[in-house]
């Protein structure tokens, strides 16, 4: 797998995740979505640190890859963090 379809297969994974978790009725408890946001970050760092220190691996296509997939790791690690919060509360109050 050339190093430039990473970010490719980052994102697939990614999208795929949030869309399951979507779709889940019954909750989590939080320690799941702490998981999930420290992998959406070391994603989306690992992702920019390769667009730094190797950009020539990377053609305009799969730069334009790279950073959606950043960028969807970053908000994937907000929206499991919303949750997670909102789950916390919700465990505070005795849902």
């Amino acid at each position: 797998m050339p190093p430039s379809l990473m970010p490719l297969a980052a994102l697939v994974v990614m999208l795929w995740i949030l869309w399951s978790d979507s779709l889940r009725k019954q909750r989590q408890h939080p320690i799941f979505y702490f998981v999930r946001i420290a992998l959406y970050m070391v994603m989306a760092v690992v992702i920019v640190h390769n667009l730094v220190r190797y950009p020539d691996i990377f053609n305009p296509w799969s730069r334009f890859i790279a950073i959606i997939a950043a960028l969807v790791g970053v908000g994937g690690a907000i929206y499991f963090f919303r949750r997670a919060t909102r789950r916390v509360s919700g465990m505070k109050n005795g849902e």
